[in-house]
C-alpha cells in the first residue's frame, strides 16, 4: 500500500472494493446497455411519471424495510486494472444498521478483509506495504479524532448498501436530460477526512429501482460510478441488483460484480462474522494514531 505526501494510500483494488460496498439497490434503460445480462421479465411501472421526491424516497424505503440484512457466499470478481483482467470469489453481508463483511479471496487465502460492526470498522489486505488491520472506532469518529488517510465513511457505506431508511430531507431531486423515466437524487456528504463529497443516485421511477450510484470530489470530478442491472425479485419480495459494474476512472480500474444466489434476511447468521478478524504478521493499527512516515 503506496504512501504519497506522507499519507496512506488504498492501492487500486483495496479503493474499487471499499466503493463497492457502497451500492446495493437498478434503471430499466441503463440495464439494456449493459452488455451480457440474461433477460429480466418486464414489469409494470410501480411510480408515476410525476412522481415527487418523497414518492420515489417513500418508495425506496419500502423496499429498504424488506431487507434489515443479506448475504451471498457466490460473489463473483472480474476486475480490468489497465487492460489486465484478475478473477476473485468473495463473500458478502451486511446488517443494520453497522454491521459490515467483505471478505475475497484466492488460492492462496484471504487477499481483503473488510468490515464493520457497532463498535469499529476494519481494512487488511495482504498484498499491502502496511503489514497490519486498520481499523478505528465510532467513538472516536464520533469524538472528533481524525482519520487521515480513510477514504470512506462506513455507516454511509452501509446506508448504500440497501438496509438503512433514505432521509428525503437529504436529497434534492433534479430530471435527467435524455434518460426518460429517471431522476436524479444528490446529497453533499462530507468524509472523515473532512472533504466534501456529492453522491448521486439515479432513480428509474418506473420500476422503483436505483440504477447507478456515483461519488465525485467538491470540483465534480468522477471518483467513481457503479451501474446496477439484472435486477431479481428475491423470496420475501424485494429486488436485488445481481450484476454490478464499477469504474474507477483515477486508477485506470474497471470491475464486474456477478452475485449468485441472495439470502434476504437470514436468521443463522454466526457473530463471529461481525469481529474483527486476525490475520499473521498484521498488528492492530489504530487510524487514530497512525502516523506514516
Amino acid at each position: 500500500m503506496p504512501m504519497a505526501n506522507g499519507k496512506l494510500k488504498i492501492t487500486d483494488l483495496a479503493g474499487l472494493l471499499l466503493f463497492l460496498l457502497v451500492v446495493s439497490s437498478g434503471c430499466e434503460s441503463m440495464r439494456h446497455r449493459l452488455a451480457f445480462h440474461r433477460p429480466v421479465a418486464a414489469e409494470l411501472c410501480v411510480l408515476a411519471a410525476d412522481a415527487t421526491k418523497d414518492d420515489i424516497v417513500n418508495h425506496l424505503n419500502d423496499h429498504i424495510g424488506k431487507l434489515y440484512a443479506w448475504r451471498s457466499d457466490d460473489v463473483k470478481i472480474t476486475a480490468k486494472q489497465h487492460g489486465v483482467p484478475i478473477s476473485m470469489a468473495a463473500k458478502m453481508a451486511v446488517e443494520s444498521p453497522r454491521r459490515l463483511r467483505l471478505v475475497v479471496g484466492s488460492l492462496a487465502g484471504n487477499e481483503v478483509d473488510l468490515g464493520s460492526n457497532p463498535e469499529r470498522f476494519w481494512f487488511w489486505m495482504r498484498r499491502s506495504d502496511v503489514h497490519g488491520i486498520m481499523t478505528a472506532s465510532y467513538d472516536d469518529v464520533e469524538a472528533g479524532k481524525p482519520l487521515g488517510p480513510v477514504p470512506f465513511q462506513p455507516e454511509w457505506l452501509i446506508e448504500s448498501l440497501g438496509v438503512i431508511p433514505i432521509t428525503s430531507d437529504d436529497f434534492q431531486m433534479s430530471e435527467r436530460p435524455g434518460t426518460p423515466r429517471c431522476v436524479a437524487l444528490t446529497s453533499d456528504q462530507v468524509t472523515p477526512a473532512g472533504k466534501t463529497v456529492r453522491r448521486t443516485m439515479i432513480v428509474d421511477v418506473g420500476h422503483g429501482t436505483i440504477a447507478e450510484h456515483t461519488l465525485r470530489d467538491a470540483s465534480g470530478q468522477l471518483i467513481a460510478r457503479a451501474l446496477l442491472s439484472q435486477y431479481q425479485r428475491e423470496r420475501n419480495g424485494a429486488r436485488l441488483p445481481h450484476r454490478i459494474d464499477l469504474h474507477w476512472p483515477d486508477n485506470g480500474v474497471e470491475l464486474t460484480l456477478r452475485i449468485g444466489q441472495i439470502e434476504v434476511n437470514p436468521v443463522n447468521v454466526a457473530e463471529q462474522i461481525w469481529e474483527m478478524p486476525s490475520y499473521p504478521d498484521s498488528p492492530v493499527i489504530d487510524l487514530t494514531r497512525f502516523r506514516p512516515r
